[in-house]
């Protein structure tokens, strides 16, 4: 007779940890036009700093796009007169 192991079934699998799903982040596509003149200082610049185009035009507008982030509402103040039900003593 073979001999069988009735713990094995009960055994977890060892195996990789799964890594957590993280949420995906939704880009939206945006076109304008450059004239000539501006689309070659744009290129003189981003030359002179060693930058790509793309990375400049984002850093502005985050630049700008950071004063109108929504702000956390202020905390909240509590006043002498509520009550301690779990504070020190």
């Amino acid at each position: 007779m073979p001999k069988v192991n009735l713990f094995k079934s009960f055994e977890k699998p060892v195996g990789q940890r799964k890594k957590p799903k993280h949420k995906k982040v939704k880009f939206r596509k945006m076109s304008f036009k450059l004239t000539e003149m501006q689309y070659r200082a744009l290129e003189v610049y981003c030359r002179r700093y060693k930058t790509t185009p793309i990375r400049f035009l984002k850093s502005l507008v985050n630049n700008q796009v950071d004063r109108y982030k929504q702000e956390l509402p202020p905390p909240s103040v509590v006043t002498e007169n509520q009550l301690k039900l779990f504070g020190d003593e």
